[in-house]
């Protein structure tokens, strides 16, 4: 039932005391629809929501309180009054106390009572409404925070293993890298160091990743390179650390990879006896014979 809609059903199985109650109510802003007997009320409360049932004691058949208390089953915000000019005072305790009825008023009425039955009957009949639609709400919110919570948690999840993978194959990479004969050094296109493994960072230790070269200790590096660069081709130079040969790939807007190897006897063996210690073998000096 819209809301805008605020119905009352009148159950009487006397036609004169329904077309008094319609009178009473005329000015009321409610549909208004009536029913002679229990059965016809409950047709009429399954198909569509009534705000108040008022219903007389005895219906010549099922009366008021059976109605009532089934009526309550089918529509539990619906409010339900019980009117009567004769009734069972235990029965009657026991539908009040039991939640079958919500008011009772005696025949012959007040009109200013019944008016104020019943509209007391709606705004409590509102009230339930919007509290349980509150509570819908809040039930579809909770569920909805359920589903969003679960599907971060995956994605987290998700995540932490997609860097748990990245970062074991970065430090596999790193491990490559420290164990190959020759330095290799990546240069980012700001000029810094992105990468350097342990032959690298042997032959110049003011190498450090993430920063710039200091210019003081590895100029003539970055002047070999771009010369290798230039060039297209190995370039082989002599530094105060020997005989090298300087080879550069460009890698686009990711900078460049610089390897050098080193070519002096002396320097060579070192390094190899070194990198041979740690990797349980003798790596032979450039250009030496196996």
């Amino acid at each position: 039932m819209s809301d805008s809609v605020i119905r009352i059903l009148l159950v009487d199985d006397e036609q004169p005391i329904l077309r008094s109650l319609t009178r009473l109510f005329t000015f009321e802003p409610y549909e208004l629809v009536s029913a002679s007997n229990a059965a016809d009320a409950l047709a009429l409360l399954r198909g569509s929501e009534s705000a108040v049932i008022l219903s007389d004691y005895d219906l010549g058949g099922v009366g008021g309180v059976e109605l009532l208390r089934e009526a309550r089953q089918i529509t539990p915000d619906t409010s339900r009054i019980l009117f009567s000019g004769h009734i069972d005072i235990d029965l009657l305790r026991q539908a009040v106390n039991g939640g079958e009825v919500y008011r009772f008023v005696t025949k012959p009425w007040n009109d200013d009572e019944l008016l104020q039955a019943v509209r007391q009957g709606v705004e409590r009949w509102q009230l339930l409404r919007h509290n349980r639609l509150l509570a819908e709400h809040a039930e579809e919110q909770n569920r909805q925070l359920k589903r969003f919570n679960a599907e971060l948690e995956h994605m987290v999840s998700e995540r932490t293993a997609a860097l748990e993978l990245r970062n074991r194959a970065l430090s596999l990479s790193q491990d490559v890298l420290d164990g190959l004969p020759v330095a290799v050094v990546g240069i980012a296109p700001d000029g810094q160091v992105a990468l350097a493994n342990d032959l690298a960072r042997r032959l110049f230790p003011d190498l450090l990743p993430g920063e710039a070269p200091p210019p003081s200790a590895v100029a003539p590096l970055w002047e070999w390179s771009r010369e290798a660069l230039v060039s297209g081709t190995g370039l082989v130079v002599n530094g105060s650390l020997g005989p090298m040969r300087i080879e550069v790939m460009a890698l686009g807007e990711r900078g460049v990879v610089m390897t050098v190897i080193p070519l002096g006897t002396t320097l060579g063996t070192t390094l190899g006896t070194t990198l041979g210690t740690t990797l349980g073998t003798t790596i032979a000096p450039h250009g030496s014979a196996t």
